[in-house]
């Protein structure tokens, strides 16, 4: 005998998605858990190295993988196999309800000159307050020396550490204003002397936290 419901679906059918495989959903897998070999991936799942190389040659896609990673790191199951939206859609630089100074920040590396996910950033919001009186829009971004915090809305280019993209590769760089909507650009002991209009500024970096 069935089970009597009072309850009806409004649902009349449910569409197919075409989701990702291989390596385009190992490599997001790999951006998130901060590992720069695919085959690094058996060891934090603890599963066999052929397995993820299966993955690959098939074209597979490893929905139970995608779950476990979903439900440790918070990563959006449509960015990882979809391809839709961000990586963390639900972090926001906004103060969280248990702690009103601490701020929960998306947190990012470069690699290959792109924004690689990592999992959020809490950051306390005394340090900001120091280093800022205008409303930010926040990012954190791990380097190998440093933490970066980067005011997303501080576009304007006149002296300081910034993040930017040339040809849609980004970098941090240093930055001198010069007149006529002139930059001087740094990299390392070298420098460049550019126009403005060149490159996009991502943001400016406010607070740069040493690793020790």
């Amino acid at each position: 005998m069935k089970p009597t419901s009072t309850h009806k679906s409004h649902v009349t059918s449910l569409s197919s998605y075409q989701y990702l495989g291989g390596k385009a959903v190992t490599s997001k897998l790999c951006s998130v858990l901060d590992i720069d070999e695919y085959q690094d991936l058996a060891d934090v799942f603890n599963i066999p190295r052929g397995t993820v190389s299966t993955w690959h040659s098939r074209e597979t896609t490893p929905f139970e993988i995608a779950i476990r990673s979903h439900l440790a790191t918070g990563v959006s199951l449509h960015w990882l196999l979809l391809d839709e939206g961000e990586a963390f859609p639900h972090i926001n630089t906004s103060m969280t309800e248990a702690n009103l100074d601490t701020l929960i920040l998306p947190h990012y590396r470069l690699k290959s000159g792109q924004l690689a996910p990592l999992s959020a950033l809490s950051f306390d919001q005394v340090l900001l307050k120091q280093s800022t009186n205008e409303p930010p829009l926040l990012i954190a971004l791990q380097t190998a020396t440093a933490t970066l915090i980067i005011d997303k809305n501080d576009t304007l280019p006149i002296s300081g550490n910034y993040l930017i993209s040339i040809d849609q590769l980004m970098s941090i760089n240093d930055i001198q204003r010069l007149p006529a909507n002139q930059l001087v650009l740094h990299y390392g002991q070298s420098s460049v002397t550019i126009a403005q209009d060149d490159i996009e500024i991502i943001g400016k970096v406010i607070i740069s936290i040493d690793h020790v």
